[in-house]
């Protein structure tokens, strides 16, 4: 009988103030919380566009998509318009 392969378990992530990881860019990391409040922009049965504003008021994100495209795509946007990253649903659940 074939005695079965486990790959080595991956390594742990470093510990400690420098393991941060910025999965978008470092101008959006803060070493504290921040209370955001995300917003519907436009109600509507096909767009998706949301405001993501922080205690003040002061838009940091925006999210356009579309609702009812395949795969539900949507793009985060910074406060100046700029595409940060796409998001989309995966696949139908199996």
């Amino acid at each position: 009988m074939a005695t079965p392969f486990y790959p080595p378990p991956a390594p742990a992530p470093p510990s400690g103030p420098a393991s941060k990881i910025s999965v978008v860019g470092e101008q959006f990391c803060a070493p504290y919380t921040v209370d955001l409040t995300v917003t519907e922009k436009a109600i509507s049965l096909t767009d998706g566009d949301y405001v993501v504003t922080d205690v003040n008021g002061n838009i940091l994100f925006k999210v356009k998509g579309k609702f009812l495209s395949l795969r539900d795509r949507r793009i985060l946007l910074d406060a100046a318009g700029n595409p940060l990253l796409s998001m989309q649903q995966k696949g139908f659940p199996r």
